[in-house]
């Protein structure tokens, strides 16, 4: 096929013709086109308006027929686009609930007009879909508006297949090579991920804070479970003295282990409350670099509090042992 070709309705037939190809391979449900891919850190900004209002920002996208079913994004009214919605059957647009709400926040959608800006074409609102993030995982899903593919005004659209598939991708591989060189071979041969792949990429930053979160907490574990035991076993060792009278006077050493112990105890867990407490102040310039969680999570906080409490148990027993099993003539006669 020469690649003048490749361009309007010619290419538009080329990507309707690898739909149904691909939809007939083994494991594929749904499959369609789209022109950005969420998560991508990609937009496509627009300025569109209820006629006779002022113009709002909306992210755009342009996508095939059956794209909300293959993305799993809920039509909450109206209908998917089809192959039919050609430039000639008029400019049509599906609105995301957020454009819902923004273009028009007291009234329905769906059927109603909107203008473009910039060249005042207008388009019919055939559904309002639910949101989905584009740009990030953090930032809130934006007001977004999708128009037909097979009206996309650019003169070659490069569109990415959106295919669900329940099985290995390998033969889907092989089978879109064999298609895309068949139906159009100067189109370079196309490059599968899986959206797993592009929600890990999208979220690289995210880990790496995690992961060396997840480190630095370990080394301040260590360090507080060292400076615990040799704190809590400074404090028994200087108490050998006391510790032997005590057990001269007829003290059981079970007796002296409960009575260290659990006067270590009481330290640890007043400076497990003043950590929570700074712990909770803290968390306020934590907010920015955390997602899907808060700073507040109270099993975040119990957890970390049980964390400290059982080195603080721990670091607490060795030295009431230890102090338990001190003769008590050579107790007294330490200094």
């Amino acid at each position: 096929m020469d690649k003048q070709q490749l361009q309007g309705d010619a290419l538009m037939r080329v990507y309707q013709q690898l739909g149904e190809g691909l939809s007939h391979q083994p494991g594929v449900s749904n499959i369609s086109f789209e022109f950005i891919v969420p998560l991508s850190h990609r937009g496509w900004n627009g300025r569109y308006s209820k006629p006779g209002r002022s113009p709002n920002i909306i992210f755009m996208n342009s996508v095939g027929p059956q794209y909300f079913e293959t993305m799993r994004i809920p039509v909450r009214m109206g209908r998917e686009f089809a192959w039919s919605d050609t430039k000639a059957s008029g400019r049509k647009m599906i609105l995301n609930e957020s454009a819902a709400r923004l273009l028009f926040p007291d009234q329905q959608a769906l059927g109603q007009q909107i203008v473009n800006d910039r060249d005042q074409s207008s388009f019919e609102v055939v559904a309002v879909v639910g949101d989905a993030k584009y740009r990030d995982m953090r930032s809130p899903a934006p007001a977004a508006g999708y128009v037909p593919m097979m009206q996309d005004e650019q003169e070659k659209p490069s569109l990415k297949a959106v295919v669900r598939l329940a099985g290995p991708q390998a033969p889907l591989a092989s089978a879109v090579r064999s298609l895309a060189a068949r139906l159009a071979p100067t189109i370079p041969a196309p490059v599968l991920t899986s959206m797993d792949d592009v929600v890990n990429e999208s979220m690289v930053t995210e880990r790496m804070m995690a992961l060396l979160s997840m480190f630095f907490a370990a080394c301040a574990l260590l360090v507080t479970a060292i400076g615990l035991y040799g704190t809590l076993a400074y404090a028994a060792a200087r108490r050998t003295s006391e510790i032997g009278i005590r057990m001269a006077l007829g003290a059981r050493r079970d007796q002296v282990v409960a009575m260290v112990f659990l006067e270590n105890a009481v330290i640890a867990a007043v400076g497990s409350l003043a950590g929570l407490i700074v712990a909770l102040t803290a968390s306020r310039a934590l907010a920015s670099f955390l997602y899907g969680t808060s700073g507040h999570d109270p099993m975040v906080l119990l957890g970390s509090v049980a964390a400290l409490t059982a080195i603080a148990s721990a670091a607490s027993l060795v030295p009431s042992l230890r102090a338990a099993l001190v003769e008590p003539m050579e107790a007294i006669r330490c200094e």
